[in-house]
């Protein structure tokens, strides 16, 4: 009796030890989806105590990105790699930049964008093509200083107007997104057109690569029916980020020379996260849909005239 008690009872704990650990690499598996794994590591100096993370200097974000950043004389040579080995700024997108397409180039902290996020996360555009029109490109990274070196996550290829450039960090779940948001409607004049645009960039094997784009917010004059002059077609779009997936809701509005309210349509569409490499859309956009494709739907045929009257 008692050899079989003590079966049972070994039993019952190898039963609870085998438990145990299939729930720790469960936990374990899920921290590794949800912390991401470093593709450059750069050691930095301590400046405090042990446990206190570093601080980065502006310097700091150029020299771990792009090892040919000389400090002293706050050059970067265009045509050399990035920290993952990878020639990200010789691409074919960047033919039309301004002045000389090799060799050194001057940058400085103004060609720098640092957002934070949550965690000690930073967003880094480092701008170093002038473009015609008034764009820049350059490496985009997502990266945090730890507490004895500097971790880069992922790097890509970003090219948008600096002034009017923001960028947010997002989750879809265990998926990290990074987003960035062309203003362009920030500021406009009246009766002119315009658009915001909102890119989702994904991370995959140490690249973030544009997953999604979408308009938030668009103006377009034109046609429409019943109306005299052009109208306007403003289209607002409010994303919810989620679990693999991107919920766009959809509002155009069309308003006569006087701001009145001609007519309002809405739409709910989702961006849907495919084999983790890029975004399925539902449907096209409500802006597809009620203006052909960009351009506002031409005014309805005047009536016939009216019949002579009879003799």
């Amino acid at each position: 009796m008692m050899a079989r008690g003590t079966l049972a009872v070994w039993g019952a704990l190898a039963l609870a030890s085998c438990a145990g650990a299939v729930e720790s690499s469960k936990l374990e598996d899920g921290a590794r989806r949800t912390v991401p794994v470093p593709i450059c590591l750069k050691p930095l100096p301590r400046h405090g105590s042990i446990g206190v993370m570093a601080t980065l200097k502006p310097e700091d974000y150029w020299s771990t990105l792009l090892p040919s950043f000389d400090a002293s004389a706050g050059t970067v040579d265009r045509t050399s790699a990035d920290c993952s080995g990878r020639q990200l700024l010789g691409g074919p997108e960047l033919l039309q930049v301004e002045g000389p397409r090799t060799g050194p180039v001057k940058v400085g902290e103004g060609d720098a964008t640092v957002t934070p996020g949550p965690d000690g996360f930073k967003i880094v555009w480092l701008r170093t093509h002038r473009l015609t029109g008034g764009d820049a490109a350059g490496l985009l990274a997502l990266m945090r200083a730890k507490e004895a070196y500097a971790e880069v996550y992922a790097v890509g290829m970003h090219r948008a107007n600096p002034a009017r450039t923001r960028f947010a960090f997002e989750r879809l779940g265990p998926e990290i997104l990074v987003t960035a948001t062309d203003e362009g409607c920030t500021g406009v004049k009246p009766n002119q057109p315009c658009e915001t645009m909102l890119t989702a960039y994904l991370m995959r094997s140490g690249e973030l690569v544009p997953g999604a784009r979408f308009a938030i917010d668009r103006i377009m004059y034109g046609p429409a029916a019943g109306v005299s002059g052009n109208a306007q077609y403003r289209l607002t779009a409010a994303p919810v980020f989620q679990e693999r997936s991107i919920r766009v809701v959809e509002q155009i509005v069309v308003r006569d020379a006087a701001q009145g309210e001609i007519r309002k349509s809405d739409l709910e569409r989702t961006f849907s996260l495919s084999n983790r490499s890029a975004f399925v859309a539902s449907t096209e956009s409500l802006w597809s849909q009620v203006t052909g494709g960009g351009k506002a739907p031409p005014a309805s045929p005047a009536p016939p005239p009216p019949p002579p009257p009879a003799r």
